[in-house]
């Protein structure tokens, strides 16, 4: 029966040494300084939070277990421990936080205690001024953080912060700053100080740059407070061609514009394209263009917007050019699905030559027919031509002339679509003053073009 007493015994004298291996440390940096018996907050304005972080390390040389580590005082609030229990190496430690607030003058304490250790924290409450913001369900005291809940990327929401001072003191205005994108103070700022009963406010804007969760912090003295926000990308809208075309041939203005499903939600930017599907061999035709130049138009809408811009205009002008074959336009948004492109095809169907000059020169034994016009199809061949005298007599005619190669040649090398420029010469035996109108007849195709009686 003695060794069983002497055991307990001897466990009586080891408990109390291993209640004194922990030991609470005030974390400054990469320092840390003991907690003594007391460890005190200071002075805290009425409605601040102050925070401490703090340390408890295990200073023995032999692995202990965390069972207690609370904090128990009106005002005072521990976040961040281990979970309990909790097993501590020797020299490991566990941080946490201890945070301070109240709105009511006076005096406060609180115990923190750990396994076998124990600190007494102290602070006094001030007057303060009085934070409060401006919400959807009314003014509430500002608190640790603010959510400003969700908004469309480029567009602004803003909430209004109250400083009021409800002491009988006049009390100054901390300084107030904010860190972190997407959020932004308004141009100024309270500043001062405050009589009782005086108020004053900013604004703070949230503006989304980006889709998801946007973070800043808010500085008001020693006073911090986390802003959050969440960026939504808006719901583009889908954009439809409209063309204005009195006729779809050659050679011929419209406009195009750009309508959208429903009104934009946000601003932004889209780009108008004209690609070119030609029908016959050959070049590019460079007159198919838009008239502002080039095969691309960009555009831009505000919120709200129904249409697309121009460069201010509501419609982007183009030219249908020289060649047979398609044009398409297609509108892209910025930002949008490539799925959510649109298209509008115009078909050129092949045409009779199109005369634009057609007209006559003498000289001395022969006379010289100019025309010029444009081929769509660039397949002009046959030729025949026909003079008369003042009287409408046929003096000679009708010359037929196979243009065929001469044009094929010229088509294979033209930059100009189906333009081209036709001079013909003919040799006169008498006298050429007899000659006072020509007809021509140009064939492609599509068909036989002639020209109406012209004189020279």
């Amino acid at each position: 029966m003695i060794r069983p007493l002497r055991a307990l015994a001897l466990a009586a004298v080891l408990l109390p040494a291993a209640y004194a291996q922990f030991q609470f440390s005030v974390v400054v940096g990469t320092t840390e300084q003991p907690v003594g018996a007391v460890y005190d907050f200071g002075k805290v304005a009425s409605g601040d939070s102050s925070s401490v972080h703090l340390r408890l390390r295990n200073t023995s040389h032999a692995s202990a277990t965390l069972t207690l580590l609370a904090v128990a005082g009106t005002g005072f609030t521990l976040s961040g421990g281990p979970s309990l229990p909790a097993m501590l190496d020797p020299q490991a430690t566990a941080d946490f936080t201890v945070t301070f607030t109240a709105s009511i003058t006076g005096s406060y304490s609180a115990a923190l205690s750990a396994d076998g250790v124990s600190a007494e924290l102290a602070a006094e409450v001030v007057p303060g001024l009085t934070y409060q913001v401006e919400t959807l369900v009314g003014t509430i005291l500002l608190g640790p953080s603010v959510d400003f809940g969700s908004a469309l990327v480029g567009q602004a929401e803003t909430m209004r912060f109250d400083v009021s001072d409800q002491t009988g003191l006049a009390l100054p205005v901390p300084g107030i700053s904010l860190s972190g994108g997407d959020f932004a103070l308004s141009a100024a700022v309270p500043a001062g100080l405050l009589q009782p009963g005086q108020s004053s406010s900013f604004d703070v804007q949230f503006l989304p740059t980006a889709a998801g969760l946007r973070n800043a912090t808010l500085t008001i003295g020693a006073r911090t407070v986390a802003l959050s926000g969440t960026g939504i990308m808006p719901d583009l809208p889908e954009p439809q061609i409209t063309l204005d075309l009195a006729q779809a041939q050659s050679a011929q203005q419209g406009s195009v514009q750009v309508t959208f499903d429903h009104p934009a939600a946000t601003s932004g930017d889209g780009m108008l394209t004209l690609a070119v599907q030609p029908a016959v061999t050959g070049p590019a035709d460079p007159s198919i263009a838009f008239a502002a130049g080039g095969l691309t138009a960009a555009f831009t809408f505000n919120v709200g917007d129904t249409q697309a811009s121009f460069g201010g205009q509501t419609a982007a002008a183009f030219q249908t050019g020289t060649t047979a074959g398609n044009l398409v336009f297609t509108a892209q948004i910025t930002g949008a699905p490539a799925a959510q492109a649109v298209q509008r095809t115009v078909s050129i169907a092949p045409a009779l030559v199109g005369l634009t000059t057609a007209a006559a020169s003498r000289s001395a034994g022969a006379i010289t027919v100019q025309l010029d016009g444009f081929d769509n199809t660039r397949t002009a061949g046959a030729l025949t031509f026909s003079f008369f005298d003042a009287s409408g007599n046929t003096l000679t005619g009708p010359i037929a002339v196979d243009g065929g190669p001469a044009f094929q040649a010229y088509f294979q090398d033209s930059e100009t679509g189906g333009s081209f420029g036709l001079q013909a010469v003919f040799p006169v035996t008498g006298d050429p003053a007899r000659i006072a109108f020509f007809t021509a007849n140009v064939a492609n195709q599509a068909g036989t073009t002639t020209t109406a009686r012209t004189p020279f």
